[in-house]
């Protein structure tokens, strides 16, 4: 149970800072996600920046962030395991066509083996 509590009063402190605009162009736009599995009695906490950049114009975004584990009480993996390696970087642009059509592409750079971890992947969003 304190667990438990303890998970909930981390997703409601990070509700208030969840997003920094920098410039008018640029934020910082961070997202902090805990689950608790009830049966398995595991929690995790996962940290989620991304920082946005929105100046080219054409309704276009621009974003890179990473993931980093925060807690698992599982795996024993707590923040200060995560800086013990290179971080896997996530790279997209989103382009808003219209306002019902979305495209965008994304991929993902691993620092630690120097390569893309993640294929590049091209979306189209038909929204109706």
């Amino acid at each position: 149970m304190r667990t438990l509590f303890l998970a909930l009063a981390t997703t409601l402190f990070a509700s208030s800072v969840t997003a920094a605009d920098i410039t008018t162009d640029l934020a910082l736009n961070t997202d902090v996600t805990t689950t608790h599995k009830w049966d398995a009695a595991t929690t995790t906490i996962i940290l989620n920046p991304e920082l946005s950049y929105t100046g080219l114009g054409f309704d276009t975004t621009l974003t890179i962030g990473t993931k980093l584990n925060v807690w698992d009480n599982a795996n024993q993996i707590t923040l200060d395991d995560e800086l013990d390696h290179a971080p896997v970087f996530d790279f997209g642009i989103a382009w808003l066509v219209q306002d019902n059509l979305e495209l965008e592409a994304t991929t993902s750079y691993d620092l630690e083996a120097g390569d893309r971890s993640e294929d590049i992947k091209f979306v189209a969003t038909f929204s109706f």
